[in-house]
């Protein structure tokens, strides 16, 4: 019995002795083990990187007349803008067109130049009709007026004596109820001609009817500058009897005949704006596609008037982008910049180039924590198949250092001025001040401190612990040595 519980204690003390030395020996052969990188020469790029949407670059508000173009801005949304007008033949059709033609529908691309709509612009037509009468009889009674003028003048010219301007006076006033009677019945004329052409069946046309109703107005007119003159002469002649009044009747006249060719003169004016008006609005009679894009709405019935508002509304081939920057890189971006969009529903990837700085910051960032501003970008190109409201993933390069040494920025330990690295002497690390440069979430640039090649530390992987726990990798901690426990990488110390 003893020499078994001998056997058995010996045994026992063999394996916890062997154990003790198996333990005892992991401990002491498991080294720290370093993960590192060596020094390289190449380009340190930092770039920024967002998320927004596609849009279109303009859209256009087509009237008869008149062509409303909205720019895209700095606006997540996209729904604001600013305005300027530019004329499409006119300044608006006239209230009695109706659209003649629509040649296009909502979807449609067109070309810059092509003929969108058309009026019916006879209601127009007669416009400028009368408008072009009124001018004529405008110029008539400049030129009566003209006359008038020139006939006061000679008339007080002539004047010898005071029976010679009772005779001239008498004589203009019977020359002016002759010319009352010939114009008195021009009136009858024009007013009986009138009747019958709005009483005629069928019925006469618009411009017909205008060019009657002018005439009864022109000879109204000349009636009514008759019974002037008449009233005028009649003056004359009791001046001209009255010797003493004479010259203050000459000035009188003359002032009043003056006055006339003014009148006159002006009403021409008058009336040339009023036919250039018609003319302008009878050349409103089509819609044209201001620049290559889609037709989004169309607002037109043929037969029917036009809207008051947009006809016809097209967005433009050019897209721009629109995406949200954080506040810290707001500082970084210039007009003109190039960066990357990817379009992953069309699965491509284009140029841009800022167009707009931000102004200030989205109002849907207020409150919540992330504040970010608004950033637009044009496309260089337009994908095929790529439509506004595309989800566009974008990158900018905001800085890039060429040529230059550079570490992984795992590698970089304390704060710049005061920053070092880990480099490995005879295997094992030696702290080692740098200066740096441009630094990214991947990469720092040295500038001094160390050479190409040199290997650098950039973590730890930690021994087994004698506890029997599994360890782990570690990284380099801040300033002042190698992090221990475990745990990963340390992360990146600035954005890029």
């Amino acid at each position: 019995m003893k020499r078994w519980v001998s056997v058995v204690v010996v045994v026992v003390v063999a394996v916890v002795a062997a154990f003790w030395w198996f333990t005892h020996r992991s401990s002491a052969t498991a080294a720290t083990q370093y993960l590192t990188s060596t020094v390289k020469q190449g380009d340190v790029t930092s770039t920024i990187a967002a998320t927004g949407s596609v849009g279109a670059a303009s859209t256009y508000s087509l009237a008869f007349g008149s062509t409303t173009e909205t720019t895209s801005t700095s606006t997540s949304s996209g729904s604001s803008g600013s305005s300027g007008s530019s004329g499409n033949g006119g300044s608006g059709s006239s209230s009695g067109d109706t659209v003649a033609s629509v040649s296009v529908a909502v979807g449609q691309h067109v070309r810059a130049g092509t003929v969108l709509a058309t009026l019916d612009a006879s209601g127009s037509d007669a416009a400028v009709a009368a408008a072009t009468a009124a001018v004529t009889s405008a110029q008539a009674q400049v030129v009566a007026a003209q006359s008038n003028l020139r006939s006061t003048q000679s008339k007080i010219a002539s004047q010898t004596s005071t029976s010679a301007l009772v005779a001239s006076a008498q004589a203009q006033l019977a020359a002016d109820q002759a010319q009352l009677v010939v114009d008195q019945q021009r009136l009858a004329s024009a007013k009986a001609k009138l009747a019958a052409d709005q009483a005629a069946v069928p019925p006469v046309a618009a411009a017909v009817i205008a060019a009657d109703e002018l005439a009864v107005a022109q000879a109204q007119q000349s009636v009514a500058r008759d019974q002037v003159s008449i009233s005028n002469d009649e003056a004359a002649l009791a001046s001209a009897k009255n010797g003493s009044a004479t010259a203050a009747s000459n000035q009188a006249q003359l002032a009043q005949a003056r006055a006339s060719v003014t009148q006159a003169e002006n009403q021409v004016l008058s009336a040339k704006a009023s036919l250039a008006t018609a003319r302008t609005s009878a050349s409103a009679t089509s819609i044209t596609a201001p620049v290559d894009g889609v037709v989004t709405a169309v607002n037109l019935t043929v037969g029917q008037s036009p809207p008051s508002g947009a006809a016809i509304v097209e967005r433009s081939d050019a897209l721009t982008v629109v995406v949200d920057v954080a506040e810290q890189d707001v500082a970084t971006l210039k007009v003109g910049q190039i960066a990357q969009v990817t379009i992953s529903a069309v699965s491509a990837t284009v140029p841009a180039t800022i167009t707009t700085l931000p102004t200030q910051a989205n109002s849907s960032s207020s409150g919540s924590g992330a504040v970010t501003f608004p950033l637009s970008l044009q496309l260089s190109t337009d994908p095929e198949g790529v439509l506004p409201g595309m989800t566009a993933s974008v990158a900018i390069v905001t800085a890039t250092a060429k040529n230059v040494l550079y570490v992984p920025t795992t590698a970089i330990q304390g704060t710049s001025p005061n920053t070092d690295v880990q480099v490995m002497v005879d295997g094992q690390p030696q702290a080692t001040p740098v200066s740096i440069g441009l630094s990214t979430n991947s990469s720092t640039e040295i500038i001094s401190g160390v050479q190409a090649g040199q290997v650098v530390v950039t973590g730890v992987v930690n021994p087994v612990a004698s506890t029997g726990t599994t360890g782990g990798v570690g990284g380099l901690s801040g300033r002042g040595g190698l992090g221990g426990g475990g745990g990963g990488f340390v992360g990146p110390r600035n954005g890029g």
